[in-house]
């Protein structure tokens, strides 16, 4: 089995990327419950029907491959100080999590006007088609909205050496504008973004309040 996300090189099946992960964003319009599956994200190497391989379900934006330092996921369990309690020399439950934060962070190597979109909160992506007067191009509005657009979003990552997949699926995100994009000579110009991970408070201990992970098994 092929492994397709190792390097950052692009192969040509339907823009699968190889690079340290694969990460992707819903469409709130379109995707309205969280995967229940592996499969209700991206198809394995070896589905059903074999024509579908490594596809994403409809959906699901792609992002496209990120730098060599790949992605970071990091989860934090802020501990509680404890009760006070008179004449004694200990707090009650002390150290125990008072709360829990997440977030997503990487740096993309697409720096289309859609992934600016994603990862600054602009606008509205607008199309120019060419005529006499202008060449086609693509305008993107650079507002500042009162609110975050909130986002599955997924980190699939591929054991180079099976090909099988792991998939950390997350039910509420949203981008931590505080983002900036450096324009040189000589070097590509990346994109840094950041996600801060909410746990859906509707659902219950136990089913996966921040999300899940999806692991293909042997």
């Amino acid at each position: 089995m092929t492994a397709y996300m190792i390097d950052s090189i692009s192969v040509t099946r339907a823009e699968v990327y190889k690079g340290a992960a694969r990460v992707v964003i819903s469409d709130p319009d379109t995707l309205t419950s969280f995967p229940g599956l592996l499969e209700s994200v991206m198809n394995p190497a070896a589905p059903a029907d074999g024509g579908t391989a490594y596809a994403l379900v409809a959906g699901w934006t792609d992002l496209g491959p990120t730098t060599e330092d790949g992605v970071t996921i990091r989860r934090e369990a802020e501990l509680d100080d404890g009760i006070p309690v008179d004449q004694r020399n200990t707090n009650l439950d002390e150290g125990e999590p008072d709360k829990w934060t997440m977030e997503c962070e990487m740096t993309l190597l697409h720096t289309d006007l859609t992934n600016f979109q994603y990862a600054w909160e602009a606008g509205t992506n607008r199309a120019y088609v060419a005529s006499g007067t202008n060449v086609a191009q693509h305008a993107l509005d650079l507002d500042a909205p009162a609110s975050f657009t909130e986002r599955m979003l997924a980190v699939i990552q591929e054991d180079p050496s099976s090909g099988m997949l792991r998939c950390f699926t997350f039910r509420q995100a949203i981008p931590q504008v505080s983002s900036e994009t450096t324009i040189q000579k000589g070097e590509a110009t990346g994109l840094p973004v950041t996600f801060k991970l909410k746990a859906d408070e509707t659902v219950s201990e136990g089913y996966g309040q921040f999300g899940k992970i999806f692991e293909e098994d042997a």
